[in-house]
């Protein structure tokens, strides 16, 4: 059953400017970007939106601690831990700064960067929720055997 949103709210766009999901968004974005810092790829296209997203957080993330996680995180990409350590900083800053917050939704639109939301509410027992995003997805559920039905006795 598909319910629609209760009047005066609009889930999806609340979602959208979520400071720790756009964080995680820009960051993601920007990546390639940053791996490829200094080689041709990073004149691509791809990289032009990495690079727009990037130096907008680098000029963001001006605290010790914010560029820290910037310089961590140009020195190894790859590593989780720098990863996650700049987009607790920039989540941080987009938590206390509403126009910053707005501003970076914009410029990621603007780059092309998505974001999925999905929620799944369910209540009792025995519940199986599957959720997908994207083409070209199969989704398989299998709960098990299912146990036979006792026949009811008829009186």
């Amino acid at each position: 059953m598909i319910v629609g949103n209760p009047p005066g709210k609009n889930f999806h766009r609340e979602a959208l400017l979520d400071p720790a999901s756009l964080a995680a968004a820009a960051i993601a974005a920007a990546i390639p970007y940053i791996v490829a810092l200094g080689k041709e790829a990073a004149k691509s296209a791809a990289g032009a939106a990495g690079k727009s997203v990037w130096e907008w957080v680098k000029g963001k993330l001006t605290s010790a601690a914010g560029k820290e996680a910037v310089n961590d995180l140009e020195n190894a990409p790859h590593d989780a831990v720098n990863r996650t350590a700049a987009e607790a900083a920039l989540s941080k800053l987009l938590k206390t700064d509403p126009g910053a917050l707005a501003e970076l939704a914009q410029l990621l639109e603007k780059a092309g960067v998505t974001s999925t939301v999905q929620t799944a509410n369910f209540v009792g027992d025995g519940n199986i929720v599957g959720q997908v995003s994207g083409s070209g997805n199969t989704v398989s559920i299998n709960r098990g055997a299912t146990p036979p039905v006792k026949p009811s006795k008829a009186s």
